[in-house]
């Protein structure tokens, strides 16, 4: 019973794409955090907000560096699996090699 490997390329490829926008959505926002923390009015509220800022940053760039290397992989596996399918498919329409001679001196002449 042999068993059978399907990949889907469209998915592969939809996953891609939605990590790199995760990537993207994980981009500095530093400027953000600034402007919030001037717009709230009270400066014990806008330290919380720099510090939250601060402290998300640190955690939104480890994250960001997961996201972008599971992308990474992905994009590898896809590569990897498109290759080996293009080797399978060539190799079901190439002929077959000659075959060795009896003890291992070559192809077998016609004569």
């Amino acid at each position: 019973m042999a068993s059978q490997l399907k990949v889907d390329y469209d998915q592969l490829t939809a996953l891609h794409q939605r990590l790199t926008t995760a990537s993207d959505n994980m981009r500095d926002d530093s400027h953000t955090m600034q402007a919030l923390a001037s717009a709230v009015g009270d400066e014990r509220l806008a330290d919380k907000i720099r510090d939250f800022g601060h402290d998300w940053s640190v955690h939104r760039a480890d994250i960001r560096e997961n996201i972008d290397w599971l992308n990474d992989k992905v994009r590898q596996i896809a590569e990897e699996l498109e290759k080996i399918d293009g080797d399978l498919a060539k190799g079901l329409t190439d002929p077959a090699p000659s075959s060795p001679a009896p003890g291992g001196r070559g192809p077998v002449a016609a004569v």
